[in-house]
């Protein structure tokens, strides 16, 4: 090996090698840079080295030895607090992903107006969309883009939040960047960081509606010119439904100082907002996940039609998807990737959600090699005019492109902050230096910006406003510099980061065979209850919107553990909930026949007109119990009546009639027998169903009896 001082650019060479010289290293593989100009490449995210007399480039900065000590060593990769779910022992359970059951409600979804609307709004304001940059990611609106619920949840099993945002396979890490969103969206990943309080105008539309379809009968004017205020509420819509996706389903007026924003022009980091948020989603869809186990269910929002796409992309053979031919013509046409990613859909059919979720979880658990088509867009042959430019930039551009290399490249932290609350202010990190060969550059050890465990940033949690300015200006200090030189596209990697991965990934993740069997027995144990039949789902009682009301309310007594059954998802804006309580003081859903809803509406009725007479009496039990308790005292009183008449009608019998006395004792015989078995059962383990056939039967005995 020789080294040559520098390259044409100015840059040293952090090595020259050929191939046959480099013992012990696989095909893929090369060595660490020199160590004579570390100074450098600590200070670089790209520098050039030759191997066979051909130029790629490592992606930096190179570690230093602050970068590698004893504490960032125990939180970097390997922060616990956040380790992918692979890495986790436990149990599994997969009745969250059983049809109907949508963790992503909000979903990307066409509502009926809404094209006709965009239509209308773009013919008016379509130009200034395309001066903006946000007219091709609008377009995408128009595809409806199906989620596969299986392939996220899946690949979000791997995730890492927090100290990497990266996802955690055998081959290395690796993440959407905002080279991913800048060919996916057309957004540059320049600009401000987004502050909502920085909207100019007061153009505020009057929004009573929440619903989309309402909202859009509400906003569209249908004829005249579109006014400023109807392009700022279409904007609206657009972001709360096609862009970050609330849980509630409905239009979210925090999205009125953004929408006024884009309105105006202002040139804010649209792309790097919506990664920011993409990451915060993606952490508390992870933290859900874990707690799974025993069966509970969650709902997901945010942006993850980003997350969609890229694994499109990303994974495209390794997913079995593949384009229909009635889209070759519109994606030919493409100005952006998410049109072409969008319309790609999966081989696979009449497979069940378990199967689906084992053979995507199966395909990522086998990404031993990191392979070039793992890196799509490394040849940016599609996307806007400044992404598909060369590099080294031409003169002319070279201020404007460095800019945006610079921001591909450069370790930080993004906001995910897009509200006014003082609880949303957020940052998480971006560390493309982790997946430096989705950019076509050699991976060497990465580096962490976070010197210590408090450093790290964890969204929304903990965060304050001063922190936020504070931590913002703090990375924001951290510059490395950019050197433009010609590289070859390259996905290897260094030997050191091979050995330090392996040792990272083997120590971490859960024996391979265990991993499995618990994955094989979630799936079996949910496909047991498959055999039962479909239950209607039971109506929430009105008031009943969280979890601790609905507990409250049906509840009823002490608890005890309820049999296992599917959940049923009851929304409510942002809430899902249970109707019944199991032992832990989770709601569950029970089973309800049509008679029992009608028998439990009965009830309640009854009980709130007892409770209008007075307070009920000690001994008597809500709704059949005190049912019976009315039917035992209507009884007595016709017996007693009875009675009287026969003594009336026989004075010279000196002895009760015995058909009087036998059906008098086997009244009280059956009512004792009923408050027995109320008092004795627990009042919500206790079939709903069994209480009430066994009413039923004791009264058929006294019919019976000629009563």
């Amino acid at each position: 090996m020789a080294d040559s001082p520098q390259n044409d650019e100015g840059l040293p060479i952090a090595g020259r090698w050929w191939r046959d010289e480099l013992k012990g290293c696989e095909s893929t593989q090369v060595l660490e840079p020199v160590r004579h100009s570390k100074e450098i490449w600590e200070k670089h995210v790209i520098f050039p080295y030759s191997l066979n007399n051909k130029t790629f480039a490592f992606g930096g900065p190179k570690p230093n030895e602050n970068n590698r000590n004893k504490e960032t060593i125990s939180f970097f990769p390997a922060y616990s607090n956040c380790n992918p779910r692979t890495f986790i022992s436990g149990t599994y359970n997969f009745s969250y992903l059983k049809p109907p059951n949508k963790i992503f409600r909000s979903a990307p979804t066409i509502v009926e107006g809404y094209i006709t609307w965009l239509d209308r709004v773009q013919h008016d304001f379509g130009s200034l969309w395309k001066d903006f940059g946000i007219s091709d990611f609008i377009q995408l609106s128009r595809l409806g883009l199906k989620y596969q619920q299986e392939m996220i949840i899946a690949a979000l099993h791997f995730f890492k939040s927090s100290s990497t945002n990266t996802f955690q396979f055998e081959c290395g890490m690796m993440t959407s960047t905002l080279f991913d969103v800048a060919v996916i969206t057309g957004f540059p990943p320049t600009g401000d960081t987004y502050d909502p309080t920085l909207a100019g105008s007061k153009i505020e539309p009057k929004i009573n509606a929440k619903s989309y379809t309402k909202y859009i009968e509400e906003q569209n004017k249908l004829k005249g010119e579109v006014s400023d205020e109807e392009d700022v509420a279409f904007l609206v819509l657009w972001l709360t439904q096609h862009v970050f996706y609330t849980r509630s389903l409905q239009v979210a007026k925090m999205f009125l100082p953004m929408a006024i924003q884009l309105h105006e022009g202002q040139q804010f980091g649209f792309g790097k907002l919506i990664l920011g948020c993409l990451y915060e989603n993606m952490h508390n869809v992870y933290e859900n996940i874990k707690k799974t186990g025993d069966g509970s269910i969650f709902l997901g929002s945010g942006p993850f039609w980003l997350l969609q796409l890229w694994l499109n992309a990303t994974f495209r053979v390794e997913m079995d998807l593949f384009l229909p031919d009635l889209y070759n013509e519109e994606v030919a046409r493409r100005q952006i990737e998410g049109v072409r990613l969008a319309r790609l859909i999966p081989r696979t059919i009449g497979l069940s959600y378990q199967q689906l979720f084992r053979q995507y979880f199966e395909a990522f658990l086998w990404l031993k090699e990191f392979k070039e088509r793992f890196a799509p867009f490394a040849d940016r042959q599609i996307g806007p005019s400044w992404f598909i430019h060369s590099f080294p930039p031409l003169p002319e551009s070279e201020e404007y492109q460095n800019a945006v290399w610079s921001a591909f490249l450069t370790p930080t932290v993004i906001s995910c902050r897009f509200g006014l609350k003082s609880t949303e202010f957020g940052l998480v990190g971006y560390f493309p230096n982790s997946v430096s060969r989705q950019f076509g550059l050699t991976q060497l050890l990465p580096k962490t910006n976070y010197i210590h465990e408090r450093d790290i940033c964890l969204g929304y949690y903990g965060m304050t406003e001063p922190q936020f300015y504070a931590l913002l200006k703090k990375f924001e200090g951290l510059e490395y510099g950019l050197t433009p030189f010609h590289f070859e596209l390259s996905h290897a990697h260094t030997i050191d980061f091979h050995r330090w991965w392996n040792l990272h990934y083997e120590s971490h993740l859960v024996d391979v065979m265990v991993l499995r069997s618990a994955i094989q027995a979630g799936s079996k144990a949910e496909s047991n209850s498959l055999a039962k039949p479909p239950f209607p789902p039971v109506k929430t009682e009105p008031g009943a919107t969280t979890r601790k009301r609905a507990a409250t309310a049906e509840a009823g007594g002490p608890s005890k553990k309820a049999k296992s059954v599917e959940p049923v998802l009851i929304d409510d804006d942002d809430v899902e909930t249970r109707t019944t309580i199991d032992h832990h003081g989770r709601t569950q859903t029970v089973p309800l026949e049509k008679e029992e809803k009608k028998r439990k509406k009965k009830k309640k009725k009854d009980k709130d007109s007892k409770a209008k007479e007075g307070p009920s009496q000690d001994v008597a039990h809500a709704g059949d119990a005190s049912t019976q308790n009315q039917t035992s005292s209507h009884s007595e009183e016709q017996l007693e009546k009875k009675r009287n008449k026969k003594k009336k009608s026989k004075k010279s019998h000196s002895q009760s009639d015995p058909y009087v006395t036998i059906t008098s004792k086997l009244t009280v015989k059956v009512n004792e027998e009923l408050e027995n078995k109320e008092t004795s059962a627990d009042p919500v383990s206790t079939p709903v169903k069994a209480l009430t056939e066994g009413k039923r039967n004791c009264l058929s005995k006294i019919k019976r009896s000629g009563f």
